[in-house]
């Protein structure tokens, strides 16, 4: 498998095949969009998110649109098929449980000293460094931030190569992801810079602007779907799938 030819990645290609793709479907997308923009507002902006029981039926829902919207793509039949959904789920918590991993240990990085075994003198010393510098900083934002995107190449994309494979009912070994991958990094982090670009955008509306959330999401919707699009195009061209 090490012996496989490194495919050579164009962004701008990724992003054109997706945009045909978009118009030649034209009113489904739309629908995708409209589904889409439907399921964010009513999972954060009516029922209140992470806080609310009825998220985990928000999810389930959400990931099954998202298994149908990739089935359709690839002209796999049936599209609307729950047996088969079963055996997404094992990738599928990979991702989420590396994602948890990951966030968690960046969120924890901060107060790694309080819990080492350092002097007293340390502590304090680190806890006024971290009050003047480190709170409410954008400089420390932006390492955070920096760390993420680097991260998420490797963590995410790959991953989420290797789930596409078990929705499409082909082998979803991560290992294959990873060697088919190879050699696209930097084409990986422009990807994950240029979403996290477009959330910020988002939410300096939402916050600074102070726009309603339907509104937020409205604008969200259409860009998820092409991002979903353009990592499904990726998926083609690392796996030679038409």
């Amino acid at each position: 498998m090490s012996g496989e030819p490194i495919i050579k990645l164009s962004l701008k290609q990724l992003a054109g095949e997706a945009l045909v793709f978009w118009r030649a479907h034209q009113r489904l997308m739309a629908a995708m969009t409209l589904a889409v923009w439907l399921f964010l507002s009513a999972g954060f902006c009516f029922i209140g998110g992470w806080s609310s029981s009825w998220f985990l039926l928000w999810m389930a829902l959400f990931y099954y649109f998202w298994y149908v919207f990739i089935r359709f793509v690839f002209d796999r039949q049936p599209c609307f098929s729950p047996q088969k959904l079963l055996s997404t789920l094992i990738p599928f918590t990979r991702i989420l449980f590396v994602a948890f991993v990951v966030a968690t240990l960046f969120v924890l990085i901060p107060f790694a000293p309080y819990i080492m075994d350092v002097p007293v003198e340390v502590k304090e010393n680190y806890s006024y460094f971290q009050q003047r510098y480190m709170q409410d900083s954008d400089a420390y934002d932006l390492v955070l931030n920096g760390g993420l995107i680097l991260a998420l190449p490797p963590l995410f994309i790959r991953p989420f190569m290797a789930w596409i494979s078990a929705v499409i009912g082909r082998s979803w070994s991560m290992q294959t992801a990873w060697e088919k991958t190879r050699g696209h990094y930097f084409e990986m982090c422009i990807l994950v810079l240029v979403a996290d670009i477009l959330f910020w955008l988002l939410r300096y509306a939402a916050v600074e602007l102070a726009l309603p959330c339907v509104i937020v999401w409205l604008a969200a919707a259409p860009l998820i779907v092409f991002g979903a699009l353009v990592l499904v195009r990726m998926y083609a061209a690392f796996y030679a799938v038409s």
